[in-house]
């Protein structure tokens, strides 16, 4: 592939990711990203035979994103093994940040179009790179004696920096990732000093990392997502006949339930008052829809 091909992708891929932060994907056509781009739509096609393709693409872009700046850092010759970790974590947070806009409205549609996992080739391929990079960066910071609990590790870290990572999400939460980064590794040293203090049995063997970082068709299918259902009793409610009344105040509710649902932070009291409304209303069309709502609703229902 010669270079200048290369920038046009590059192009292409970064004028996409703006477009699909500020409008979604669904609202995005190949035709706005070509003239953006300056060149035809098919020259585009010349690129990216589909809008998916490009999609997808997109995501195996923001790894490589994150792979180069993880490059650096290791490559960095003034940053102790430890401060790599450190390094490692902020750089993380920072693309958090600098993709949320894009990132948010993208989880927001796969919510919607309930397919998550479009390509679990391409995820599954750039999980197994990052947990061979966790592997590498934490025996580079310990040494080869936390070994026998480098599953553990690799799960305990990755867990706690991406709970992290998702807080970063929500504009409530403090923006400083030099402070976050710092925070969490300092805990990591905690628990790496215990464990080889105490020496207990590891819990899990380290193959078991390499499912763990699987989606997909190679792991458990994730449930029905409730917009999903309150999508299918909207259209239920629409097409059959009944009291216009009574229809049009379910219609309302679920209405509502949608909104509240795309929130960062769904709130459970309107939650369970508009299902409260919809148990209230004489509609026996969506009642096996309304009884699996309830159940996909009861995650909501214990979230702080």
């Amino acid at each position: 592939m010669s270079s200048k091909t290369d920038d046009k992708k590059q192009l292409i891929l970064r004028t996409a990711m703006q477009l699909f932060a500020a409008k979604g994907s669904s609202a995005t056509s190949m035709q706005e990203i070509a003239e953006l781009c300056g060149m035809s739509k098919g020259s585009l096609y010349l690129h990216f035979k589909s809008k998916d393709e490009l999609e997808l693409s997109l995501f195996d872009y923001c790894f490589q994103m994150l792979q180069a700046e993880l490059l650096q850092v290791e490559q960095d010759a003034d940053l102790s093994s430890r401060d790599k970790l450190v390094r490692a974590v902020e750089v993380l947070l920072e693309l958090v940040l600098e993709l949320r806009e894009f990132l948010l409205m993208q989880f927001k549609e796969w919510i919607i179009k309930g397919n998550i996992y479009k390509n679990p080739n391409i995820m599954n391929k750039n999980n197994v790179k990052l947990l061979h990079y966790t592997k590498k960066i934490l025996i580079s910071a310990y040494g080869d004696v936390i070994d026998p609990y480098m599953a553990d590790l690799i799960i305990f870290s990755q867990g706690m920096i991406g709970t992290y990572a998702k807080l970063v999400f929500d504009h409530n939460m403090t923006t400083d990732t030099h402070r976050i980064s710092t925070y969490l590794i300092d805990i990591l040293d905690s628990t790496v000093e215990h464990l080889l203090k105490t020496r207990p049995t590891p819990l899990i063997p380290e193959a078991l990392i390499y499912d763990y970082g699987k989606c997909g068709e190679n792991s458990r299918e994730p449930d029905k997502h409730p917009l999903l259902t309150i999508k299918e009793m909207k259209e239920l409610l629409e097409k059959e006949s009944g009291i216009a009344s009574e229809r049009g105040q379910g219609i309302e509710a679920l209405q509502i339930l949608e909104e509240e649902l795309l929130r960062p932070r769904p709130r459970r009291v309107i939650l369970k008052g508009m299902v409260a409304t919809l148990e209230d209303l004489d509609l026996p069309q969506i009642e096996s829809s309304l009884d699996e709502l309830q159940r996909l609703l009861r995650p909501y229902y214990t979230q702080a």
